[in-house]
């Protein structure tokens, strides 16, 4: 987990809650934002701006060129049929602000008719929102940032893109019974860890984040290194590298960490927990049958609401799962009221990873 976050896909910071609550465990929040846009804040959440670690902005203007010609070389590529607009899609349109795109992609906009005006194009609203997660990944990853969102679309997204698309529609049973053959094929996981956020977090004022962020700064960096070292582990590609014993280590040291933390917001007065996180990795099958993961499913990894779970099969050769690896560090954290052990009644059945898979199915599948 990285200690500085990018969050997408929007501009504005108009969740105070959610803001307040990346900012317990994140030193720099950085948001996309073209030069000269004033973003429209949240009141509430002043004394986090004016002191500047929180909502610093990126000018995308630096970054559109490449972004731009990416997108545009690997777009027949991608199999997402929410990549292409249907007639319905066409008349929805959403404004792009010309600082995002190279001037190659303008002109095809303007080429197609669409509208221009003030430093502003209007449009398609599906292909304007896929290339600003498809920017947003590209940022995040030349500038060692996690990307964070509470919009499962845009984590579908972001994570397609960090892969290159390069996903299988339905994922390999990873369970009992598991072809060794799979060993050599590989799957995106998920870590999902709860408890992450106080209760009573819409209360707690600004000026007390910034108190806390100051006096338990060793409380937080330890929280987030044992994050960081779990998933790592779980990262090994090599299957020889898996180790299980390793891995229920580094679990017991993240549960010990979440505790410290917990612990330390004595000085925010936090009321109970809930939140959950999720964060996708890249691992060989054989991972998932040395844990018995069953098909879509999580396996607990302790108690404090810390588990693992298979979400979709990944079609690269293991040269480029190694650096997909390094590149794809994306985290996704929603306030959830419930923990994930309580996800399926909430959502009707599966739990959160089947949930994952199926936006991702639908990302894909339209």
């Amino acid at each position: 987990m990285e200690q500085n976050a990018l969050y997408y896909p929007h501009i504005g910071l108009h969740n105070p809650s959610w803001i307040k609550a990346m900012a317990l465990f994140y030193d720099n929040i950085y948001r996309i934002v073209p030069d000269n846009v004033i973003p429209e804040d949240s009141a509430e959440l002043q004394p986090l701006l004016e002191e500047g670690s929180i909502g610093k902005m990126i000018d995308p203007a630096k970054y559109s060129r490449q972004a731009s010609e990416e997108f545009l070389a690997k777009i027949e590529d991608w199999s997402a049929a929410a990549l292409c607009c249907s007639d319905e899609e066409e008349q929805a349109l959403s404004r792009l602000h010309t600082d995002k795109t190279d001037e190659r992609v303008r002109e095809l906009f303007r080429e197609a008719g669409f509208k221009e005006e003030n430093n502003w194009m209007y449009v398609p609203t599906a292909l304007a929102s896929n290339f600003m997660l498809y920017m947003a990944n590209l940022i995040g990853t030349q500038n060692k940032l996690s990307l964070i969102t509470s919009d499962w679309g845009a984590w579908t997204g972001t994570s397609y893109f960090g892969l290159n698309g390069q996903i299988d529609e339905s994922i390999i049973s990873l369970g009992d019974g598991a072809d060794n053959a799979y060993s050599e094929a590989f799957g995106l996981f998920g870590l999902i860890l709860s408890e992450l956020i106080p209760m009573n977090i819409s209360e707690i004022p600004a000026n007390d984040i910034l108190t806390f962020r100051e006096k338990r700064q060793d409380e937080i960096n330890n929280f987030r290194t044992c994050m960081y070292e779990l998933r790592e582990e779980l990262s090994k590609l090599e299957s020889q590298e898996v180790r299980v014993g390793t891995i229920q280590n580094k679990a017991k040291e993240l549960i010990r960490a979440q505790e410290q933390y917990k612990a330390s917001a004595d000085i925010i007065k936090a009321k109970g927990w809930f939140g959950v996180s999720l964060m996708g990795f890249p691992a060989p099958m054989i991972f998932g049958q040395l844990l018995s993961i069953p098909h879509a499913s999580t396996v607990a990894l302790g108690a404090a609401g810390l588990a693992i779970g298979g979400l979709f099969n990944i079609q690269n050769t293991k040269e480029e799962l190694k650096k997909l690896n390094q590149q794809n560090n994306a985290s996704f954290l929603v306030e959830l009221r419930k923990s994930f052990k309580g996800y399926t009644r909430a959502r009707g059945g599966g739990d959160m990873n089947y949930h994952a898979f199926n936006c991702m199915e639908e990302y894909v599948n339209d």
